[in-house]
């Protein structure tokens, strides 16, 4: 057994990542390290280690580190000791390399297990070791936007504690939900799904809310489907429109002639509250106007004509008569200091193409929405019957109108961008240089006629009757890059609007290491099943009956024990597996201080026996011959708190029953009584 005076001083998993606080895979990777023997090179998968310790181009390794694909690491590694083997041979490297292989429970338990199945039937001289905290996670992009009680925010925009509109699948209606978790979880591969009005991008594993028709006249189901399962044609439920908003109060203090810079001030009114002459006006601003708060003048390109009369009239109403500066044949100039802040204090942007729609726009009532799409049409748009198109350089300002039409109940169009090359000629103006502009497409959603045309409507949308969501046929998924994601924890409905879509709580995912009764968002408790039925996999009986020379499983509590089983693991000339358990606070949601005691409590009560597999000989590393209650590790993990209720109690009995009988075979395989 290693001792503490053996252990090198060099820290080689080093300050710089930004795993939790009190993370267990951070203990793991640091005690890792320290088995080290000489020249040693990690292949990592995609998961919490890999994305917490690398921001590219660094990374808190002090040794040679690979980042592979999730299901990838035990493939890669087989690669790189292949190649090793093939230099050695030719006597181009003369040294050994150590290689090994780290995944998460996600990546080796599910979709890693056949690459690492192939690279121990293979025989490879690697180490695989799998940092197991019992799940693995989704996500989104950073720019997805995420329907919230205030506006809609980007998802890196987030607050923890922040209302999110979500899917109440029990009555089908919109409902408000808590934020109680928060996740970067790095760059990684994302694909888009598009509908006849939505757009979506997300990695493969996240989920999406289907529906899955049965025999005609039969009752169809809403069921969660990862992106990975979804085919063109299923249809996922979206947003048709939010709940009725209220009057938008402005927190704008105007600047009085006491002030220093000011040596004159005209008079204006400045609203207290939002109103649909003052969203019609704004609408105009961020399509054809701009603003300089340290000139205090706001001005719109508006030739002569009716939209110019249109926009005096508002003006006069909204603020009085004592700002108009100057106009000539294509703008008006409105010169007020306080004006000028004051529509630069809304998050409209400045320049054409920052202009935006801020969030505090889709919480307003729907004919204050209605006014405010009025003034964007009065500004750029072309019409086309019933149907408008919209025009901008702001590819923000497209996306958020998009999405701010979809909850009005608009048919909207996808977002289409062109190139204008320098030297083109527009009305009044020549291109100085190359720029793009996009347009999008709407128009008004029919209405039909449910009294006339029930059950054909009913049978077309399940949703029919709700007022606020419907569903769309899926009609491509494509690849788009690797691009950084986050994920959501939200408490109760475990969904969330993003895009338009309704998506699954990203958080934590059950795997196939996630113990029976947890509760994650995919494997939710409710109040007929008490979280994930099924038990845990054996992976290490898995990998023996490779038949490869060792195997362990280990504890970050145990330190000297697990340390010297990599180096045992090391040293086999050819494939080798360590299993070690490293409790995650957030997944687990534990307090980070109990880290460590929760990794003895799993050992102590047996819930994780600590054993090796040796050139065919089973060796019990820790035995417990008077184990603590399962209760004692449950108690102190949020995940299973929901096992205390009355009506759950049998669970942890049967949680115990399963334990004893686990250790008693193992035991019974390592020779002991």
């Amino acid at each position: 057994m290693v001792t503490l005076r053996e252990l090198p001083v060099e820290e080689l998993f080093g300050p710089g990542h930004r795993l939790c606080a009190g993370c267990g895979p951070a203990i793991s990777m640091r005690m890792l390290t320290k088995a080290f023997r000489g020249p040693t090179v990690i292949t990592n998968a995609t998961g919490c280690v890999e994305v917490a310790s690398s921001i590219y181009p660094f990374n808190a390794w002090g040794v040679p580190w690979v980042h592979t694909a999730f299901e990838n690491a035990a493939a890669t590694a087989s690669g790189i000791e292949a190649g090793f083997k093939a230099l050695r041979r030719k006597g181009k490297l003369e040294k050994n390399i150590d290689v090994i292989a780290i995944g998460g429970d996600g990546g080796t338990f599910d979709i890693g297990i056949q690459a690492l199945s192939g690279a121990l039937e293979r025989g490879h001289d690697f180490v695989y070791l799998c940092y197991d905290n019992e799940a693995y996670m989704n996500c989104l992009p950073g720019d997805t936007l995420v329907m919230t009680e205030s506006g809609v925010k980007r998802i890196d925009e987030i607050q923890l504690g922040e209302r999110l509109y979500t899917f109440d699948k029990d009555s089908n209606t919109l409902s408000v939900s808590r934020c109680s978790g928060l996740f970067d979880n790095g760059v990684r591969p994302v694909y888009e799904i598009a509908t006849l009005h939505h757009f979506i991008r997300s990695t493969p594993n996240h989920p999406y809310l289907v529906v899955e028709r049965h025999v005609r006249g039969r009752s169809r189901e809403l069921r969660w489907r990862m992106l990975s399962e979804l085919k063109v044609g299923d249809e996922i439920v979206v947003l048709k429109r939010l709940a009725q908003g209220e009057t938008f109060k402005f927190n704008f203090s105007p600047v009085t002639g006491n002030h220093y810079k000011v040596h004159r001030l005209n008079e204006v009114k400045i609203p207290s509250r939002s109103s649909p002459e003052l969203l019609e006006y704004l609408g105009l601003y961020v399509g054809d106007g701009w603003v300089r708060p340290r000139k205090g003048e706001v001005g719109f390109a508006v030739p002569e004509g009716s939209t110019r009369k249109r926009l005096l009239e508002l003006h006069m109403r909204l603020f009085g008569e004592d700002t108009l500066g100057r106009s000539d044949e294509y703008y008006v100039y409105f010169n007020s200091v306080n004006l000028a802040r004051f529509i630069h204090s809304l998050g409209f942007g400045r320049g054409a193409k920052n202009k935006t729609i801020p969030s505090w726009v889709f919480t307003l009532t729907e004919d204050e929405k209605e006014a405010f799409i009025e003034g964007l049409l009065l500004s750029d748009d072309y019409r086309y019957g019933k149907s408008y198109r919209y025009v901008s350089s702001s590819r923000g300002l497209l996306k958020r109108l998009r999405l701010l039409l979809q909850t009005m109940n608009y048919r909207v169009g996808k977002i289409s961008w062109q190139t204008a090359k320098k030297g083109k000629k527009f009305p009044h103006r020549t291109l100085l240089k190359d720029t793009g502009y996009g347009f999008l497409c709407f128009s008004r959603k029919r209405y039909w006629n449910l009294e006339k045309y029930w059950s054909q409507y009913r049978y077309q949308d399940p949703l029919i009757e709700t007022d606020n969501f419907t569903v769309e046929a899926v009609r491509h998924v494509e690849y788009v890059g690797n691009l950084r994601t986050y994920d959501l924890r939200v408490e109760k409905d475990h969904n969330f609007i993003a895009e338009g879509v309704v998506v699954h709580n990203t958080g934590i995912q059950r795997s196939g290491a996630t113990p029976h009764g947890a509760a994650t968002t995919t494997s939710p408790a409710g109040s007929k099943i008490p979280g994930k039925p099924e038990w845990k996999k054996d992976l290490i009986g898995i990998c023996i009956a490779h038949g490869i020379d060792y195997a362990a499983t280990a504890s970050i509590a145990y330190w000297n024990d697990y340390i010297t089983k990599v180096r045992k693991a090391i040293e086999v000339d050819g494939p080798a597996v360590v299993h070690v358990i490293a409790p995650c606070p957030l997944g687990w949601r534990s307090n980070p201080r109990d880290t460590v005691k929760i990794a003895k409590l799993a050992v102590q009560t047996r819930f994780f026996p600590v054993y090796e597999y040796e050139e065919g000989t089973y060796r019990l590393s820790i035995k417990v011959p008077t184990p603590k209650p399962v209760e004692e590790f449950l108690k102190l993990q949020g995940r299973f708190r929901h096992l205390f209720q009355p009506e759950f109690r049998d669970e942890i009995n049967k949680i115990q029953d399963y334990v004893n009988r686990n250790y008693e075979r193992i035991a019974k395989l390592c020779g002991e009584p």
